[in-house]
């Protein structure tokens, strides 16, 4: 009986095993094994490689292209010539860049006289290496201890390298040994007649603007380990060229080309079908506007840093987008003290503190928890927790409503609203203890803006801001004036899109659709909702209003032309800088009021900071929101 069990469970197993593998035959990697089967039964053979989609701007510019380039590879078998094709190869080919190590030459020395050294070694090293006392390695550094250095100041060095390239990696596998061959070194190549070369068209990226966009374009190269299955499934070979960050990894099934098609007919190849490029992206960026942007940026980085208050200031971020369906029109961001180079990526994946920018969510948490009545004034003031200093506004401000209490940034009318939103009146010196739930009712509703939560940019290398663990009384008055939590530049858009779209947060994307061989319109990404703000419509008119007080005569009254009529909130932070206290600015606008088209977002990390000398703080953001609505908006 109990071998009958066995046997029944060593049939379940077997079959089992066949089960699994024909699902993973038939359906995870269905296309891989479709394309061997056709290769093998009906003698087929693929292309090298295929041309990549573009990447074009809104008005069909070609920002990203491709450039077929041909490269020279040399794969070994048991009747190579080494030293002929190094010697060939070093006659023909123009290097540059050699780089060379003295142990590149000494194995290049040993190749050449091998049979002269062998013949002079110890007998007792070699059977300890045939024993395994010692390994290949120390082997070969025994073997180099019979070349002087005499000997490697008459080697070849484009010899050398060239046969440095062939001996790297695995024995019998393909090396890459040049790229971007030319036409003359083809046809000499060619004459060589020897089957270890091979000459394929490989294409590559080509950009065609000077942009800061190219950072986040992306980068193409190899699979990585980690995607070896996920790419064999589709179809891919294992050499094959994929998009490896940014839009070229997010948009590589758009974006891959069809390889072409040949079948191999008495010894001959026939072209079955001709490769196709993969499909075009269209941006929403007009390239134009965005030369503009950055050409502005780069001026007032520069201006900001010629003071001395400004030493640890590194550079500005700018996002720009259409608040009605979060499409990015701009975006852009510098390293002043890595030589003024790119750092748009810093818009997605860095985070900092921004200050009273934050106050339409924070005020929206009172209207929505009842700690607002519109029809009472309240006089400006401060408040004093048991413990604390005492916490003001910036000046004071007199009798403000909620209008006015966003339009001159009021710090105390928010506290006093937290405390209320926390089921508490404030007295003098009280002892304010929120729980944790009090925080959250605040932070649902920043998240529920965009503010804490990823804005969903067609992009997989976006982060999240620092969220504060620590809970207090003054740490949720820090945190309703934004000077608790950290946010990224792309959040604060997704946050001042989600206000100008009366509370219907949507995505933040780059991409706005795709074009096909035949210059169709193919649809990636229609505008996808998040979610709305829980927030009734007439009290969200009511921080709407705040926001254009600020910009009509509020406390940025100098940052846009009147003619554009928007709507917007500063922001000033207290930072610190590897300890140092500095000062950080931040702005976020949209116009115009009644008919948002855009969107501005500018954060200007630790612009000054208080100093013996200067403590003079550059009005980089006005100038930069001024500039940029002028050139949105063609003034």
């Amino acid at each position: 009986m109990r071998k009958e069990n066995l046997l029944k469970v060593f049939i379940l197993f077997i079959n089992l095993i066949v089960a699994i593998r024909l699902f993973d035959i038939g359906i995870l990697k269905h296309e891989y094994y479709k394309n061997e089967s056709n290769s093998i039964l009906n003698n087929y053979v693929y292309g090298a490689s295929a041309p990549r989609g573009r990447i074009l701007d809104a008005k069909g510019r070609v920002l990203v292209d491709n450039k077929g380039i041909k490269v020279l590879s040399f794969k070994k078998n048991n009747k190579s010539d080494i030293k002929f094709l190094c010697e060939s190869l070093a006659e023909i080919l123009d290097l540059k860049s050699i780089s060379l190590t003295d142990t590149d030459k000494k194995k290049y020395y040993y190749f050449l006289h091998k049979k002269d050294i062998d013949s002079i070694l110890d007998k007792n090293i070699l059977e300890k290496y045939r024993m395994k006392q010692i390994d290949e390695v120390e082997l070969e550094e025994y073997k180099f201890t019979f070349i002087k250095d005499e000997d490697l100041k008459n080697i070849n060095e484009k010899e050398c390298y060239l046969y440095k390239q062939m001996i790297s990696g695995y024995s019998f596998s393909e090396k890459t040994i040049k790229t971007d061959i030319t036409e003359e070194e083809l046809v000499k190549i060619n004459a060589l007649n020897s089957s270890d070369l091979t000459v394929t068209l490989k294409w590559i990226r080509n950009y065609n603007y000077d942009t800061v966009l190219n950072q986040i374009f992306g980068s193409i190269g190899a699979i990585e380990e980690d995607d070896v299955n996920d790419y064999l499934s589709k179809g891919y070979s294992l050499d094959d060229t994929v998009g490896v960050s940014f839009l070229e990894k997010f948009y590589e099934e758009y974006l891959t080309g069809e390889k072409a098609v040949y079948q191999v007919i008495n010894g001959n190849l026939e072209l079955v079908e001709p490769e196709k490029r993969g499909l075009d992206l269209v941006l929403g960026i007009d390239i134009n506007t965005q030369l503009e942007i950055e050409n502005a940026l780069k001026k007032e980085r520069k201006n900001a840093k010629k003071y001395p208050s400004s030493k640890y200031y590194n550079g500005s971020y700018v996002v720009v987008s259409d608040p009605n369906n979060g499409l990015l029109r701009a975006i852009a961001g510098y390293d002043v003290n890595n030589n003024y180079s790119s750092d748009v990526v810093g818009t997605f994946t860095k985070s900092f503190t921004v200050g009273s920018v934050v106050k339409g969510a924070s005020q929206s948490v009172a209207f929505i928890n009842g700690a607002i009545n519109k029809d009472k004034k309240i006089l400006d003031s401060c408040v004093k927790l048991k413990n604390m200093p005492s916490k003001c506004s910036w000046t004071k401000l007199g009798l403000i409503d909620d209008i006015d209490a966003i339009a001159q940034s009021s710090n105390y009318y928010q506290f006093i609203n937290a405390i209320k939103v926390s089921g508490q009146t404030y007295s003098y010196n009280m002892n304010f203890k929120p729980t944790m739930d009090d925080f959250s009712k605040y932070r649902s509703v920043f998240n529920s803006y965009g503010l804490g939560s990823l804005s969903g940019i067609d992009l997989y290398e976006e982060k999240y801001g620092i969220v504060g663990s620590r809970i207090s009384g003054d740490l949720l008055l820090n945190y309703v004036i934004g000077q608790y939590d950290t946010y990224t530049p792309l959040m604060l858009s997704s946050y001042i899109n989600t206000l100008a779209n009366d509370g219907v947060r949507n995505k933040i994307r780059i991409v706005d659709y795709a074009i096909d061989g035949e210059g169709n319109r193919v649809e990636l990404n229609d505008p996808q909702e998040l979610n709305e703000v829980g927030i009734s419509k007439d009290d969200l008119k009511r921080v709407q209003a705040g926001f254009r007080k600020v910009i009509a005569s509020g406390t940025a009254s100098s940052y846009v032309d009147n003619s554009i009529n928007a709507a917007g909130k500063t922001g000033t932070s207290e930072t610190f800088y590897n300890g140092i206290p500095t000062t950080s600015r931040n702005f976020i606008m949209y116009a115009p009021y009644d008919n948002p088209l855009y969107s501005l977002v500018i954060v200007s990390p630790n612009l000054a900071y208080s100093n013996s000398t200067n403590n003079y703080k550059y009005p980089i953001n006005s100038r930069l929101s001024r500039e940029i609505s002028n050139i949105l908006f063609e003034k």
